[in-house]
């Protein structure tokens, strides 16, 4: 019987290869449903998309978009446009602010 020898170097790549491919794989599938659960949304939003993406009741609904920031369509009455509404949405977290560096970006 022959003898097949592989440096522990090699394998220890080959492993770290095959985890890194996992990671990968993971944070695009990751990535898809985020965009999928983003975008499954029409482009106008009603308060009922509004409850959903909120997860809170319309009455709470109700308070958030008597706020004289946030977005809404200036002729269509309780329609919100999903893009500003998201946009919106980052700017009013606080996890945002305290977690990353997103808002502190430098223009080129």
């Amino acid at each position: 019987m022959s003898s097949i020898n592989i440096p522990l170097s090699e394998i220890a790549n080959d492993v770290v290869v095959d985890h890194i491919k996992l990671l990968c794989q993971q944070a695009y599938e990751l990535g898809v449903e985020d965009a999928r659960r983003k975008f499954s949304f029409p482009e106008v939003l009603t308060k009922d998309h509004l409850a959903e993406i909120f997860q809170v009741e319309k009455s709470t609904v109700n308070r958030i978009v008597s706020l004289p920031a946030f977005p809404k369509l200036k002729d269509v009455r309780a329609r919100y446009p999903r893009e500003q509404v998201i946009s919106w949405i980052l700017k009013n977290s606080t996890w945002v602010e305290e977690n990353t560096n997103y808002f502190n970006k430098e223009a080129m």
